[in-house]
């Protein structure tokens, strides 16, 4: 028998700690023959358990975990076309939770699986990234380019604090080790520009990281993407941009570009580490120097909460 509804959690989500929420919300969650959990068990699992669970006609798949959770689990299901894709909901229990913050899912792990539950209908973007190396994958978040990449490559390694922390000192250790600013040329939406940029930030929510509004104005919901770029700048103004990207308030400064596009094509003079919602799409050792990017407006259902 398929299930109506799959609770699909990462345990190791937080430093293991999701396990100890998912055995809580599992005495909580109505009883129902129709709701079943189900839980990774190594990197990309999710990727292979949603599409398997979606495939076999759930109505509902909620993601337990953080945004790296979220990330396998739309890729899992983005395989499928529109009309077979479950309704997603969302239970953040990550460091981050950054795309459920945007979608303003309560943090407290009861009340988001009240919502993912109960909650109302609607329809959120999603992005795609193909590279010149045939691979394409989804993303939901944010992407990064250059120092924002590498921010979350370091951030793996940090293991002696926790939440925005780990990336508040990533970026301390990325300013002072890996101050390469990258050439790029771009077709946005049609039109060319070309800067030399220590950080590019793509966007469809609102910040990244716990902690850092890198678009403040962004929405899941307009159909487009937005974008971050620090130009180069010394070690010593990275240091000062820093708070102004936590605070939302870093378009006044004079070195940030910024804007909107549904299409972007990048050509760089220096290989591309990449993230994709936090998980790394190419590490310190790409080779990747072209990618495009696109928006896919409308892609997922989600359970949500209703607009003020």
């Amino acid at each position: 028998m398929t299930s109506d509804i799959t609770i699909l959690c990462n345990p190791h989500t937080n430093q293991s700690k999701a396990a100890a929420v998912a055995a809580r919300l599992q005495q909580i969650a109505p009883p129902s023959a129709r709701l079943e959990w189900v839980f990774t068990a190594y990197p990309r699992h999710a990727v292979e358990l949603s599409r398997q669970i979606a495939a076999r006609g759930c109505r509902k798949l909620i993601a337990m975990g953080g945004d790296g959770t979220v990330h396998e689990v739309v890729n899992g299901i983005m395989h499928l076309p529109p009309e077979k894709r479950p309704l997603m909901g969302i239970i953040p229990v990550g460091s981050g939770n950054d795309l459920a913050g945007s979608l303003n899912i309560p943090a407290d792990p009861v009340e988001a699986l009240r919502l993912a539950l109960d909650g109302s209908m609607g329809e959120v973007d999603i992005a795609r990234i193909e590279d010149d190396r045939g691979r394409a994958e989804y993303w939901t978040n944010t992407l990064g380019i250059g120092f924002d990449a590498v921010v979350n490559i370091r951030a793996r390694t940090i293991r002696w604090v926790r939440g925005f922390l780990i990336y508040f000192f990533s970026a301390l250790q990325t300013i002072l080790f890996n101050h390469t600013p990258l050439g790029l040329q771009a077709v946005q939406d049609g039109k060319r520009w070309q800067e030399r940029l220590l950080m590019l930030t793509l966007c469809n929510g609102r910040r990244e990281g716990g902690a850092f509004w890198v678009a403040p104005q962004a929405s899941p919901h307009d159909g487009k993407l937005d974008y971050l770029g620090i130009r180069q700048i010394s070690r010593l103004q990275m240091f000062y941009t820093i708070p102004f990207v936590m605070q939302g308030t870093h378009t006044r400064l004079p070195y940030a570009c910024h804007g909107q596009f549904q299409t972007l094509e990048l050509t760089s003079d220096h290989p591309l580490s990449i993230h994709t919602d936090g998980e790394i799409y190419a590490g310190l050792d790409s080779t990747i120097r072209k990618i495009r990017v696109t928006i896919i407006p409308s892609a997922i259902r989600m359970s949500i909460p209703s607009p003020a």
